[in-house]
Protein backbone atom coordinates (compact mmCIF):
# COMPACT_ATOMS: atom_id res chain seq x y z
CA UNK A 1 0.00 0.00 0.00
CA UNK A 2 1.28 3.48 -0.91
CA UNK A 3 2.10 5.65 2.05
CA UNK A 4 0.51 9.09 2.20
CA UNK A 5 3.85 10.58 1.17
CA UNK A 6 5.69 9.71 -1.97
CA UNK A 7 7.32 11.21 -5.00
CA UNK A 8 5.04 12.58 -7.71
CA UNK A 9 6.19 12.64 -11.33
CA UNK A 10 4.46 13.06 -14.65
CA UNK A 11 3.44 9.92 -16.46
CA UNK A 12 2.58 9.77 -20.15
CA UNK A 13 -0.06 7.45 -21.51
CA UNK A 14 1.62 4.74 -23.59
CA UNK A 15 -1.34 2.57 -24.49
CA UNK A 16 -4.74 1.39 -23.38
CA UNK A 17 -6.38 -2.00 -23.78
CA UNK A 18 -9.33 -3.97 -22.49
CA UNK A 19 -8.77 -6.71 -19.91
CA UNK A 20 -11.71 -8.66 -18.45
CA UNK A 21 -14.16 -6.00 -19.63
CA UNK A 22 -12.25 -3.10 -18.01
CA UNK A 23 -10.13 -0.60 -19.88
CA UNK A 24 -6.52 -0.62 -18.66
CA UNK A 25 -4.13 2.33 -19.08
CA UNK A 26 -0.35 2.05 -19.14
CA UNK A 27 1.67 5.10 -18.13
CA UNK A 28 5.44 5.46 -18.44
CA UNK A 29 7.38 7.53 -15.94
CA UNK A 30 10.97 8.00 -14.79
CA UNK A 31 11.73 7.51 -11.09
CA UNK A 32 14.16 9.56 -9.01
CA UNK A 33 17.03 7.23 -9.97
CA UNK A 34 16.43 7.81 -13.68
CA UNK A 35 14.90 4.37 -14.24
CA UNK A 36 12.01 4.25 -16.72
CA UNK A 37 9.04 2.45 -15.25
CA UNK A 38 5.49 1.65 -16.33
CA UNK A 39 2.27 1.54 -14.37
CA UNK A 40 -0.82 -0.28 -15.67
CA UNK A 41 -4.23 -0.06 -14.00
CA UNK A 42 -7.82 0.87 -14.70
CA UNK A 43 -7.55 4.38 -13.22
CA UNK A 44 -6.40 7.12 -15.54
CA UNK A 45 -7.20 7.75 -19.17
CA UNK A 46 -5.75 11.23 -19.61
CA UNK A 47 -2.83 11.80 -21.97
CA UNK A 48 -0.71 12.81 -18.97
CA UNK A 49 -1.24 12.04 -15.31
CA UNK A 50 0.50 12.49 -11.99
CA UNK A 51 2.11 9.26 -10.83
CA UNK A 52 2.89 9.09 -7.11
CA UNK A 53 5.19 6.27 -6.10
CA UNK A 54 6.94 5.03 -3.00
CA UNK A 55 10.72 5.55 -3.38
CA UNK A 56 11.37 2.49 -1.19
CA UNK A 57 9.17 0.39 -3.50
CA UNK A 58 8.86 2.10 -6.93
CA UNK A 59 6.40 -0.53 -8.14
CA UNK A 60 3.84 0.76 -5.61
CA UNK A 61 2.11 3.61 -7.45
CA UNK A 62 -1.02 5.71 -7.55
CA UNK A 63 -2.37 7.71 -10.53
CA UNK A 64 -3.55 11.27 -9.97
CA UNK A 65 -5.39 13.67 -12.22
CA UNK A 66 -2.94 16.55 -12.63
CA UNK A 67 -5.33 18.82 -10.77
CA UNK A 68 -2.60 20.94 -9.21
CA UNK A 69 -1.29 22.14 -12.56
CA UNK A 70 -4.78 22.69 -13.90
CA UNK A 71 -5.78 24.75 -10.86
CA UNK A 72 -2.69 26.93 -11.12
CA UNK A 73 -3.27 27.43 -14.85
CA UNK A 74 -6.92 28.36 -14.20
CA UNK A 75 -5.98 30.87 -11.51
CA UNK A 76 -3.39 32.53 -13.75
CA UNK A 77 -5.86 32.64 -16.62
CA UNK A 78 -8.50 34.28 -14.41
CA UNK A 79 -5.99 36.87 -13.23
CA UNK A 80 -4.79 37.63 -16.74
CA UNK A 81 -8.24 37.87 -18.31
CA UNK A 82 -10.24 39.03 -15.29
CA UNK A 83 -8.07 42.07 -14.49
CA UNK A 84 -8.50 43.87 -17.83
CA UNK A 85 -12.22 43.05 -17.95
CA UNK A 86 -12.68 44.40 -14.43
CA UNK A 87 -10.76 47.59 -15.27
CA UNK A 88 -12.81 48.09 -18.43
CA UNK A 89 -16.02 47.70 -16.43
CA UNK A 90 -14.87 50.28 -13.87
CA UNK A 91 -13.87 52.66 -16.66
CA UNK A 92 -17.31 52.38 -18.31
CA UNK A 93 -18.99 52.94 -14.96
CA UNK A 94 -16.94 56.10 -14.30
CA UNK A 95 -17.69 57.44 -17.78
CA UNK A 96 -21.40 56.72 -17.25
CA UNK A 97 -21.44 58.57 -13.93
CA UNK A 98 -19.59 61.55 -15.44
CA UNK A 99 -22.04 61.71 -18.36
CA UNK A 100 -25.03 61.61 -15.98
CA UNK A 101 -23.61 64.41 -13.82
CA UNK A 102 -22.99 66.70 -16.80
Amino acid sequence: MLRTRGITVEGRLQRSHWYNGVEQYTYAYVDSYGVRRERTASDGGAERAEITYDPADPETTKVGRRTTGQLVFGAVLILLLGGPVLLAGVAFMVVGVVVLVI
